[in-house]
């Protein structure tokens, strides 16, 4: 089984590259069809840099998006003027999603209204988008030390709750020799989403790519996760919302097992394993 992944948008961008950054996250995973995780913040940057990449709007088949953040999908309005490709999502990302600020909750929700996407396929459930290619679907929280931060709120009627992000979702690629898993922010925690996506294809995890969430995270659940990695030989790249401390902390511990990823990362899966693309080394 071959699948390669490109990084369309991320916070950092491959160095002395066309490509743009901005803060969110995209990925394209492509086996024998092409597959949109995720649209980033703005469809401008996520438009230039697929041109950049060489690919088209109109190739892709399907979306899958993690949860209902505006930096995950915002460029996705813009992808269905050009693509027919079928949209796939929790039926929660068009919660009222905030965060606290000092003064007032700051809405970080999707930027534009359910009604302007009516075809979106819905599911809390894990499906199988291709060959071998899953969602998690919710995931459960076992790990009490992945906690979603009370500055998550959502508003239902006039008043704010505690959001725990439910809708939050990951990519899982079965392979002869174990799971890869992409994560779009990891709202439920890297452990919980490695212990769940095991139990789902019924094999151990090998890699992880993506936003880990990490970027708020105290010496204690980097302590830990990082023992956990060690444990299982997991090797980790860290996108969008790992942060430099986290980053730094993990490349310190995990030496090779752990890479800082940016846009124009390419990831190929193949004869049992996995290498990066020819032009993409750990920055």
């Amino acid at each position: 089984m071959n699948v390669r992944i490109k990084c369309v948008v991320d916070n950092n961008v491959k160095l002395s590259s066309k490509f743009w950054g901005e803060h969110g996250l995209s990925f394209l995973i492509e086996n024998k069809e092409k597959i949109l995780f995720d649209t980033g913040q703005t469809f401008e940057t996520l438009s230039h840099n697929m041109s950049v990449l060489g690919e088209k709007f109109e190739d892709i088949s399907k979306i899958f998006i993690s949860h209902g953040h505006y930096d995950h999908t915002g460029g996705l309005l813009g992808i269905s003027k050009l693509s027919n490709a079928k949209i796939f999502a929790h039926p929660s990302i068009f919660d009222n999603k905030y965060k606290k600020t000092s003064t007032i909750p700051k809405y970080i929700g999707i930027p534009y209204k359910k009604e302007d996407l009516p075809d979106i396929s819905y599911s809390k459930e894990s499906i199988e988008l291709s060959n071998n290619i899953f969602t998690t679907g919710e995931i459960p929280r076992t790990f009490d030390f992945e906690t979603v931060s009370d500055k998550f709120q959502k508003k239902v009627g006039n008043k704010f709750h505690h959001d725990e992000i439910t809708d939050d979702q990951s990519i899982i690629i079965k392979t002869s020799v174990g799971g890869v898993v992409i994560l779009g922010c990891n709202h439920s925690g890297l452990l919980n989403t490695i212990e769940h996506s095991k139990d789902l294809i019924g094999d151990d995890v090998f890699l992880v790519l993506g936003g880990t969430h990490l970027v708020a995270a105290d010496d204690n659940r980097l302590s830990k996760t990082i023992e956990y990695l060690k444990k299982y030989g997991i090797t980790l790249f860290g996108f969008h919302c790992t942060g430099d401390y986290a980053s730094y902390k993990l490349r310190y511990a995990l030496d090779k097992m752990y890479c800082r990823g940016f846009t124009g990362f390419e990831l190929l899966l193949e004869f049992g394993g996995f290498h990066l693309g020819k032009d993409t080394t750990c920055q």
